[in-house]
Order: structure tokens, then C-alpha cells, then sequence
């Protein structure tokens, strides 16, 4: 088991721990809305649909509006009334531990030869139709906050975003998107920084923070993902 933890709070980015090794965000469907879990933007992975916890909803004049969650087999879909314009929804899958047969959902209590160990929490924004109050923060925990609207760009512009973390700026702070090398892109002191947007259809832009849990009884770590989703025509 892992024994080596910081006594301080320290803040590291890993695109590489199992939050980060799935994306999850919202798509439609045949059932309407569902939260959709997978790689490089292809949905299917089957989770636990207990796992989506919160949901929130926009219409396209930046109005929230009612939205519930439907638990299905293997995933959750996500009822509303008229087709919104901004979904939001918080994914917590609890703890993982990694032993000599990979990835288990379980707790450090639960398990035996523990490699590593992480709580894994989501937080995924995803854009249909804009309205400029999306340029603004939602009051997500975690989230990145596109300055403009991505809907009006083409490959080959580039996206202005800040990335928040209880309202504020969160400064050298990695950002995953396609077409871009790990650690190539980094938020300035002010949380910001500019995405080249490198291909068309569904572009999903994150950012992965570890906080170390020195007293935590079920895992070492806490792995917290943002990611704004949109689809480039």
C-alpha cells in the first residue's frame, strides 16, 4: 500500500489515473439525453447509473430548467421537458483501489496488495445551442468555462477557456483536448488558456486534479475531472 502522502495540501495534475482514463459526458440518443462513459469521444462503456448524482439544466436563453435522472441499464438517461441548451451533471464513481489484478470499485478497506488508490469525481459541461451567459461560471465545484462560443469556430480557431475551482482560477493547470500532447497546453495565474480546436464532430476539453486524502480510511487520493464538451461542425 502506499504510504508516501504530503501532510500539506497539494494540488498535481494526472491525465493517467483511472478518473481520468474514461471521459463521461452527455450525448443524445434514442432515449433523449444520456450520460455516456468512454474514449476519444465513443460512448458505450457500461457504468453504474447510481453513479450520475447531480444534473442541471439551461435553455437556450441561459434560463435553468427542470431536468431529472433515469436510472437504465448500464447507464442514466436524463429526462427534460424541451430540448436544453447547457447540461451539466456530476459523475462520482467513490473508491478505487488498484491491486496485481487491476482496477477494483472498492475502498482501501475492502481490498489486499494495494498499488494506488483514488476517489474518482466528474464534473462534465455540455453545450447544444449558446447564450452568453455560458461565458460565465454555472457554480460547478470544478469546470472549465469556454470565454466564447465554441459552436460559431471551425477547426483551426482557437478556443479562449478558464478553469475554475470553487469560483476561482485554477493556475498551471493542464488541459487534455484532441490533437494536443500531454502537458502542451497549461492554464495561466489567471486559469486561462487557448485550445486549438484540430478536427470536427464531438471535442471534449478537460483538466484532471489530484488532492492527496493523508486521513481518508478508502482511498489516498481524491481525482477530480472537469471537461466542457461540444460538437464542431
Amino acid at each position: 500500500m502506499k504510504k508516501s502522502l504530503c501532510l500539506c495540501l497539494v494540488l498535481v495534475l494526472s491525465l493517467a489515473t483511472v478518473a481520468a482514463a474514461h471521459d463521461t459526458w452527455v450525448g443524445k440518443g434514442a432515449d433523449g439525453l444520456v450520460v455516456l462513459r468512454g474514449h476519444d469521444g465513443q460512448g458505450g462503456d457500461p457504468y453504474k447509473p447510481e453513479y450520475v448524482k447531480e444534473a442541471k439544466a439551461f435553455d437556450a436563453n441561459g434560463k435553468e430548467q427542470a431536468i431529472s435522472i433515469k436510472p437504465a441499464e448500464n447507464k442514466a438517461i436524463l429526462p427534460t421537458a424541451q430540448e436544453p441548451a447547457l447540461v451539466a451533471i456530476v459523475y462520482n464513481s467513490g473508491a478505487w483501489v488498484k491491486t496485481p489484478e487491476g482496477w477494483k470499485n472498492v475502498s482501501k478497506r475492502e481490498a489486499k496488495d494495494i498499488i494506488e488508490s483514488a476517489k474518482g469525481i466528474a464534473y462534465s459541461k455540455n453545450l447544444f445551442q449558446w447564450h452568453d451567459s455560458f461565458a460565465k461560471p454555472i457554480g460547478a465545484k470544478m469546470e472549465i468555462v469556454p470565454l466564447k462560443n465554441p459552436l460559431s469556430l471551425k477547426v483551426g480557431d482557437s478556443l479562449p477557456v478558464q478553469v475554475l475551482y470553487d469560483g476561482k482560477p485554477l493556475a498551471k493547470i493542464g488541459l487534455k483536448a484532441e490533437g494536443h500532447g500531454k502537458d502542451e497546453i497549461t492554464t495561466d495565474a489567471q486559469g486561462q488558456a487557448a485550445i486549438a480546436l484540430k478536427k470536427t464532430g464531438l471535442t471534449i476539453i478537460s483538466a484532471n486534479l489530484r488532492t492527496p486524502l493523508p486521513n481518508d480510511p478508502d482511498a489516498d487520493v481524491l481525482s477530480e475531472t472537469a471537461n466542457l464538451t461540444f460538437t464542431i461542425k
